[in-house]
């Protein structure tokens, strides 16, 4: 999930070149999260990570993957303007904090241990925040 979105977003660095900064920022941050899941040191420990540490059902990540390689199809077989992506951008930063909550939920009492998928759905929620800032400074949001 997170190097599908990430492809996606190194695809709208090329498509938005007068954006690179605000893309590209979002590339990195799901490039990194991408690096840390598959990284073995990581994938090794995780039949020792506390029994808190719940990770998502595979069948919710199934189905968050499929729409993120929907969305991603879209986007590669469609011309779509900035507001359209910021939209998918928003919609799959909302479809990985949803993936993560239940984590979050999970370990809301052990205060002494930062999960993975707990720094992952902090990240997300960043991405969510800086995309909804800049759809306002572009005039495709507004307050109510």
């Amino acid at each position: 999930m997170e190097h599908t979105v990430a492809s996606i977003y190194k695809h709208f660095v090329q498509l938005f070149p007068e954006e690179k900064e605000f893309w590209d920022d979002l590339y990195k941050d799901e490039a990194e999260h991408s690096s840390s899941l598959t990284n073995s040191s990581y994938t090794g420990m995780i039949d020792l990570l506390p029994s808190t540490d719940l990770i998502p059902s595979l069948e919710h990540l199934e189905r968050n993957l499929r729409f993120a390689e929907e969305r991603k199809k879209f986007i590669m077989a469609n011309p779509i303007d900035l507001e359209q992506a910021l939209k998918i951008s928003l919609q799959l930063e909302e479809t990985m904090v949803e993936t993560f909550t239940n984590d979050l939920v999970a370990n809301i009492f052990a205060d002494d241990y930062e999960s993975l998928s707990n720094k992952i759905l902090l990240s997300e929620r960043a991405h969510m925040d800086k995309i909804k800032e800049f759809m306002i400074n572009k005039g495709y949001l507004h307050l109510s």
